[in-house]
Parts: structure tokens; C-alpha cells; sequence
């Protein structure tokens, strides 16, 4: 690393920068980073990342070197990954919210199929080009809860593919804060089995082992008070469990930072919806008047609620054993005041952009990873 290490001085100097950036932070291809910098020819932005070598701004082992860069040069960077309409609606809607606006990063998935196959497709490709992102937000993180999906699993696959990691001597633990579905799509992406791999790439070994697993995610709105009083009383009993959410001295009351994906409201809690229907004896059109979507098995209410469908709602997200939407609130602000990620949301698709815009609004975000095809929706919601 150079110790002269020179500040851009020159419209070159100034893409150069950019490349290397979205080169060696973000893993994107060259093809990637000319669509970025305005579809300029590939072989100019291999003469820009030669450029970015000579001057010290990218290694030869693809990291980027931002030493001494100022806070606003950064800032300018990071906005590339972000298009201008939506970094501006989200600046009005900050103004309006009491200065609460998420920073958002935006990648591309590769299409805007929402087929199950396709979907598979866009989740790999965003999650590899997502993993530098992570990294950068986990630099400043201690203790990350780690919902679940198929969105969230890309996510670990591109940063174990990447083989990225924090230094040995970052102190960071993964935790499981979601319970067991019954009927997740895959067993592969559970919150348990996630943060455990998390926990044994990215946080290399360290944070002990927690397993919700078992750990029923719903207790049924049908049943009495009594009952349902000693179902809650024995999950809580699970070690793990207790570890995670009960006492002043739990996890989710030290946390910094949340993964999560979200689900819309015609596909919430990872596909697993019939359970949920069933444990809240509720029909799929009732379910979807009510809700926006969810956020790590949350349910985010639409805006406009009457008092009695909110009371409704209230019931439902009550029989959820995981993380709730107290702790979201509370982590979310915390992140706004200390400057520790927050809930950081992953997500894929324009279908989400209800709930993500809720989320906003609700000041339950702090940090979006999205694609083109979400980003330009969300963009369609916000104010200008």
C-alpha cells in the first residue's frame, strides 16, 4: 500500500477510481462496470483499471484501497451502485421522515423473470456481486442476527464463493433468530444453518454454536390463553432459545445488525404461507388485505389499516416465535443514532417493492441490497 497514495485530480483520475471500486469491492466484471460508468467500451475500462493500478487505488489481489479517500469521495463512489432517481426520492422521503432513509446499493440480477427458475438464477448473481457490500457493512458489526431464505442463502453462498472474511482478529458472531418452518422451501436455508455458516466463513470460527432448530415458529392463534401461555413458556426453555431472546443479558438485545430478505404479500414467510394460514386460521385474501409482506417472518402492515383489521394483525404476528417487529424498531433506530449497519434487507424483484416501501416508512430499514428491477418499482413510489 502506498503511503503517497494520491487524491483524484482529473475527470480520468475520477473513473478510474469508480472502476476500481466496483472492480475490487463489488467483484463486478468489466462488462458489469461499463453499463456502471455510462456503456463505455470494455477496453476503456480495462485502460481505467490499469490507470487505478499505477496510482495506487487497486491491488493486485482486487482490494480496494480507500485509505485517506474523504467521507464525501466515498460517498460518491457508493452512489454508483444506485440509481439517481432513487438516491433523490430517498433524500426527500429522509427530509419528510425525520432525516430516516435507508442507503441503498443496487445490482444487477441478470434479468426480471419472476419464475421460481429464473429466481434461483437472480438470487446467485446477486449474491455474489452483493458479498463485497456485506463486508464493507460488517467492518462495522458485533453480533448479526441472520433470518432465512433462499435470498439470504445466495448471500452466504457468494461471500463463502468470493472466499471473503473479516480479519482473523475481528470479534463478530452469527445468530440464528428465526425458528423453525415446517414447510420451508429448503432446509438448506433455515436461519439456524445459515448463521452457522456464517459464523464458520465469514466470522472464521468464532461465536458459539446456537440452534433453533425444532423451535416451532408459530404457537396457533386458536388456542386459549392457558395453553398457549405454557407452549411459550416451554420454547423458551430451549437453550438456544433462551440465549438468543430472554433476559436483559439475550443477544437480540446486543445486536447490531440484521440479514434479512423480505417477502411480499402474495408469497410471505419464504413460501411457507399455508402454514402461516393455518396457524392464524386465515384465508390467503384475508392475509394479503392485511399485509404488505414480511421481514424475516414479520409482518408489515399496509398503511391505512382500520383499528380493528391492525388488531388483527397484531394477533397473527403474535403467535410468531422469532424476531419481532419491537426488535426491528429498536435496532433500527439504534443503527440510525450509532452508525452500526441496522437491518440490512437483500431482496429480488419489483413484487417487493410494497413491502420495501412500508419498511421505509415505517423507519424499519436502515441498509438496502437490491436489483434494477426492485430499485426501479421502489423508485415509482417515492416522492419527487
Amino acid at each position: 500500500m502506498r503511503k503517497d497514495q494520491p487524491l483524484p485530480t482529473s475527470a480520468r483520475d475520477v473513473q478510474a477510481l469508480q472502476a476500481a471500486y466496483l472492480r475490487a469491492r463489488h467483484g463486478l466484471s468489466q462488462d458489469e462496470i461499463r453499463q456502471h460508468l455510462g456503456n463505455v467500451s470494455q477496453s476503456h475500462v480495462s485502460r481505467l483499471l490499469a490507470h487505478a493500478t499505477d496510482r495506487g487505488w487497486l491491488e493486485v489481489e482486487l482490494r480496494f484501497n480507500d485509505k485517506d479517500l474523504p467521507p464525501e469521495v466515498m460517498r460518491d463512489l457508493q452512489q454508483l451502485l444506485a440509481p439517481r432517481g432513487l438516491v433523490e426520492g430517498l433524500r426527500r422521503l429522509s427530509q419528510a421522515n425525520g432525516g430516516f432513509a435507508p442507503e441503498v446499493r443496487v445490482f444487477d440480477s441478470g434479468s426480471d423473470s419472476p419464475t421460481a427458475g429464473a429466481f434461483d438464477l437472480r438470487s446467485r448473481r446477486l449474491g455474489r456481486s452483493a458479498a463485497g457490500r456485506l463486508i464493507e457493512l460488517l467492518q462495522r458489526a458485533s453480533i448479526v442476527g441472520v433470518t432465512w431464505g433462499r435470498t439470504v442463502g445466495a448471500l452466504v453462498d457468494g461471500l463463502e464463493t468470493a472466499g471473503r472474511s473479516l480479519s482473523k482478529d475481528w470479534s463478530i458472531q452469527f445468530v440464528p433468530v428465526t425458528a423453525e418452518l415446517l414447510t420451508l422451501a429448503s432446509p438448506d436455508h433455515s436461519s439456524t444453518l445459515l448463521a452457522d455458516r456464517l459464523n464458520n466463513s465469514v466470522g472464521n470460527g468464532s461465536g458459539e454454536r446456537l440452534l433453533l432448530g425444532g423451535v416451532p415458529a408459530f404457537i396457533p392463534r386458536r388456542y386459549d390463553e392457558a395453553k398457549t401461555r405454557a407452549i411459550r413458556e416451554y420454547v423458551q426453555d430451549a437453550a438456544s432459545y433462551r440465549r438468543i431472546f430472554v433476559g436483559e443479558g439475550a443477544l437480540i438485545r446486543q445486536m447490531d445488525t440484521i440479514i434479512t430478505s423480505v417477502g411480499s404479500s402474495e408469497r410471505p414467510v419464504g413460501g411457507a404461507q399455508s402454514e402461516l394460514m393455518l396457524a392464524g386460521d386465515i384465508s390467503a385474501a384475508e392475509l394479503r388485505s392485511l399485509i404488505a409482506g414480511d421481514v424475516g417472518g414479520v409482518l408489515i402492515p399496509k398503511s391505512g389499516l382500520s383499528a380493528q383489521d391492525a388488531a388483527l394483525l397484531a394477533e397473527i404476528n403474535a403467535m410468531w416465535t422469532g424476531i419481532t417487529m419491537d426488535h426491528l424498531f429498536w435496532l433500527a433506530r439504534n443503527a440510525a443514532q450509532n452508525g452500526t449497519p441496522g437491518v440490512v434487507v437483500i431482496a429480488i424483484g419489483r413484487e417487493r417493492a410494497e413491502v420495501i416501501h412500508e419498511m421505509i416508512s415505517q423507519k424499519l430499514v436502515n441498509q438496502l441490497v437490491i436489483d434494477w428491477d426492485l430499485a426501479n418499482a421502489l423508485e415509482a413510489r417515492l416522492p419527487f
